[in-house]
């Protein structure tokens, strides 16, 4: 990744493990056949490097980075900053009202 912007490595990085370990983990013969592609043209994504010295899982990891998106599991949830304030918020007021905590905890 050493062709990649300094500022973008760290979460190019991520999103191309993250892509590998799912894809590692995966039956990989299984993953190319819903594809449409042979086993081969996978290995090829993850091993052969490019002119620009990234594989092309490595280039798809960073060129999701460069629009501002990351990787990642399909079971996670996502909740925005907004979200995850307003419940930081209501949490932080609802654990000093006595009569919450009285009903938490019966």
């Amino acid at each position: 990744m050493s062709k990649v912007l300094p500022e973008l490595k760290e979460m190019a990085r991520n999103n191309a493990a993250l892509i590998l370990r799912h894809l590692n983990a995966s039956n990989q013969s299984k993953v190319a056949e819903q594809v449409g592609v042979d086993g081969s043209t996978l290995s090829r994504l993850k091993n052969d490097k490019k002119n620009n010295g990234l594989t092309e899982v490595e280039f798809i990891g960073a060129l999701l980075t460069s629009l501002d998106l990351k990787v990642v599991s399909a079971s996670d949830v996502y909740c925005s900053p907004e979200v995850a304030e307003a419940t930081r918020v209501y949490l932080a007021h609802a654990f000093t009202s006595p009569e919450y905590m009285r009903i938490l905890f019966k």
